[in-house]
């Protein structure tokens, strides 16, 4: 399947193709409960791609749970022994970790489910070890319950912010989600429905970018474009519109003083892509369809 727009479709959109990975994970000989580990520098970005994912493989059933910082976990009950005059009390609760890999379990009985499991570096080792079974064995078992999954329904996706204990990264097939700077596609005029002299712009602002060590998606080069047709005057503007519409953006380095003489030195390609000098008060008009800048 042509993952890329599928991905696109669910929320997440990227220069990457994850296609070939995810062939590849898919593919393998089951031996134990299939597992996916993503990589990627510290975000939102991998959750959202692990939501994208299992709906583009049109999981059925997809289950969420983010395990909390401990200092944000209430504190525990402390049940006193019922007295011999009074009733025994009830089993405390199950937990939400318990919960959802046994409603995972019961549902791959009959269909395909996808199990997130997110900020796993803040869960206690204790969990790692569990998890790190129950993709070995597909059994998962508290107080007296045991479960057990069928490996061929479900597809366990692991996300943490740092490595993976080992064992659970050996039953995994891992994937790094965010493309860095140095393997950012190629934007090109015709990519953006413009005329050629456009590349002097484009390189402009692909330097830029590399500076920032972010690659931007198309739409997001489309909307900064737009913003360079009709709002962009100055460098601080520039700031703004790139802050606005590029995600991965760090704000304390896109203000900082080498980036000023970053965005100064490349301002003077953009400006003259517009017909202006500097300084000038007039500009090329362009409708919001970005047709091509002749």
């Amino acid at each position: 399947m042509d993952l890329k727009p599928r991905l696109a479709q669910y929320g997440f959109v990227s220069n990457h193709d994850y296609s070939y990975a995810v062939r590849c994970l898919l593919s393998a000989p089951i031996e134990h409960v299939r597992a996916l580990a993503l990589g990627g520098a510290p975000g939102r970005r991998k959750t959202a791609f692990a939501h994208a994912l299992a709906q583009a493989l049109e999981y059925p059933h997809v289950l969420y749970h983010e395990f909390i910082p401990q200092a944000d976990m209430p504190e525990p009950v402390r049940i006193l022994p019922p007295r011999e005059t009074e009733e025994p009390l009830g089993e405390q609760p199950v937990s939400e970790l318990d919960r959802t890999l046994s409603e995972a379990c019961a549902l791959s009985e009959g269909d395909r489910v996808a199990l997130i499991l997110d900020q796993l570096q803040l869960a206690e080792f204790r969990h790692h070890l569990r998890l790190a079974d129950f993709i070995g064995t597909g059994v998962w078992s508290y107080r007296d319950v045991t479960l057990r999954a069928h490996p061929q329904n479900i597809l366990v996706i692991l996300i943490s912010e740092e490595p993976l204990y080992h064992t659970l990264q050996t039953l995994s097939f891992k994937l790094w989600v965010d493309t860095p700077a140095s393997e950012a596609t190629v934007v090109t005029p015709h990519d953006l429905g413009l005329a050629e002299n456009a590349a002097g712009m484009l390189g402009a602002l692909k330097t830029i970018f590399d500076e920032l060590d972010v690659s931007p998606t198309l739409p997001e080069y489309r909307r900064l474009v737009h913003d360079i047709h009709g709002n962009v005057n100055d460098v601080d503007n520039l700031k703004d519109s790139i802050y606005g519409w590029i995600e991965g953006i760090d704000y304390a380095h896109l203000h900082s003083p080498y980036m000023q003489q970053v965005l100064e030195k490349h301002m003077p390609a953009i400006m003259h892509y517009l017909g202006l000098t500097e300084g000038g008060d007039h500009r090329v008009v362009l409708s919001d369809e970005l047709p091509p800048h002749g």
